[in-house]
């Protein structure tokens, strides 16, 4: 895409979909997928997450219904084919079709309004929507001829998901965290009262007896060089967390999202197994 196309159209970087189209689509989402996709109305978004049987979160996304009988599954740190193939094995007899959207973009829309909080937007033949943040922001996906990812303006966007307190999952930290430790409830992106779906008994054990003992936290680390996801956080040689996602913030320094044991809020005391420096920790977000 051309940034002359649409001035209001800041391109970010490709956008990783999953589209789930037919007669059951809704169904199918619902009996999956951990949020009441049951009370998503036609353009309208929810958070949502896929968990395994076990209770582990393979996946954390908004999802889109553009209309009564498809849905869209935006998957910020990638693996739209992994999802795509691991829900093909359950979808069984339903009426269902599955695809990856490989030629749409992640674009921040500029256009000057102030957008409401869980409704779609039609815009130049793509799908706007309101996403949390320091500043008020619009996601824009839509088809678009493919282009270099702009750097600097999906830092600037990572760094207010990250404020967010946003918890996307990457191929490195799959499978391996419940949804408490991902504070999936203040984004309402799980149900404790919908009924059956892979991983329910064990999150609602957790929910109501409790035993979850670790948290989301927002992290700023020394040093230049990238924060990879699966980044391990460490107090005295021994690990107490894992980095989600990172982006480089002023000079020196990178912010992070990383899930820590519940005694680690002492940054003074905690290092990257690679020898940076946590110079913050804290768990306050924007709603």
């Amino acid at each position: 895409m051309s940034p002359n196309i649409d001035s209001a159209l800041v391109p970010l970087d490709r956008a990783e979909i999953v589209e789930i189209t037919g007669t059951d689509a809704l169904a199918f989402a619902h009996a999956q997928f951990a949020s009441d996709v049951h009370a998503l109305e036609p353009s309208s978004w929810q958070w949502s997450a896929w968990l395994t049987a076990q209770g582990r979160t393979r996946a954390v996304f908004p999802l889109l219904r553009i209309d009564a009988d498809r849905l869209l599954m935006w998957l910020p740190l990638g693996g739209a084919d992994a999802m795509r193939d691991a829900l093909a094995r359950f979808v069984l007899r339903a009426k269902v079709a599955l695809a990856v959207r490989d030629d749409w973009m992640l674009c921040r829309l500029d256009d000057g309004r102030t957008p409401s909080a869980h409704r779609l937007d039609a815009y130049l033949g793509g799908i706007a929507f309101a996403q949390p943040g320091a500043q008020t922001r619009r996601a824009w996906l839509g088809p678009a001829p493919a282009t270099s990812r702009n750097a600097e303006a999906l830092d600037m966007w990572r760094r207010d998901d990250i404020a967010a307190g946003l918890p996307w999952i990457s191929e490195a930290t799959r499978d391996e965290f419940v949804p408490q430790a991902l504070d999936l409830e203040r984004l309402d992106a799980i149900s404790f009262d919908k009924g059956c779906y892979p991983g329910q008994e064990i999150v609602a054990r957790l929910h109501f007896r409790g035993g979850n003992k670790r948290r989301l936290r927002r992290l700023v680390l020394a040093g230049k060089a990238p924060l990879p996801p699966g980044l391990a956080i460490e107090r005295a040689g021994d690990a107490v967390g894992t980095v989600l996602y990172g982006a480089p913030s002023s000079a020196g320094y990178h912010e992070a999202l990383a899930v820590l044991i519940d005694d680690a809020s002492d940054a003074t005391t905690l290092i990257s197994s690679t020898g940076r420096r946590v110079e913050e920790n804290d768990d306050s977000f924007y709603s």
